[in-house]
């Protein structure tokens, strides 16, 4: 081996060798305004797009401060925290039918959520629903976020949504229940 390689791995005594730690990547939230109608009340909020959920959840404290009617789950569904964990605050209460307004051009759909701790948002937006299902245009500039693809045009400034769900208090006594807040397409029932 010759002087010049050897030199290289041989730090003088009582020094070490320091290691660069990496800064951590921060990513904005994908987060911003839309309003929801409950309790007869046309309600501001504040929302988190989350590529991680894949239901929707109401914070808990909006939901108490504002009266919104919720029916009590017999056996509560485990829900799990980014981190894996089982949140403890979630999985027994989900909110009757809400109108939820999003976007410049006023997407309007019927949506029910858990009701659970939900940190500064309002409400957490699940990814299937804001990627796949109702792709939002301009999804970097909240104050610009629109719904421009073919699925989402009889909800843009429609007030006929509402009547397109029926309510079925039952599915709160599903043993077998997996999904609680999630409207469903009949063909993704099957």
């Amino acid at each position: 081996m010759n002087d010049k390689r050897k030199s290289k791995n041989i730090l003088p005594i009582g020094k070490r060798l320091r290691t660069q730690v990496p800064k951590p990547s921060h990513y904005e939230c994908l987060e911003g305004p839309a309003f929801i109608e409950a309790a007869g009340k046309r309600i501001r909020i504040r929302v988190l797009l989350d590529s991680g959920s894949n239901i929707f959840f109401i914070n808990k404290d909006l939901v108490k401060h504002f009266d919104i009617p919720y029916h009590t789950c017999q056996k509560a569904l485990n829900i799990l925290a980014f981190d894996g964990e089982i949140n403890s605050s979630g999985g027994t209460h989900f909110t009757h039918p809400i109108l939820l307004e999003l976007g410049k051009n006023g997407h309007r759909t019927s949506i029910s959520c858990q009701v659970a701790a939900a940190g500064k948002y309002d409400l957490i937006i699940p990814f299937g629903w804001w990627h796949k299902e109702h792709p939002i245009a301009n999804i970097d500039e909240p104050q610009k976020w629109t719904f421009t693809e073919q699925c989402c045009l009889g909800h843009v400034e429609d007030e006929g949504v509402g009547g397109l769900f029926a309510w079925d208090e039952t599915v709160a006594f599903d043993e077998e229940g997996q999904y609680r807040g999630r409207i469903c397409r009949q063909e993704d029932r099957n």
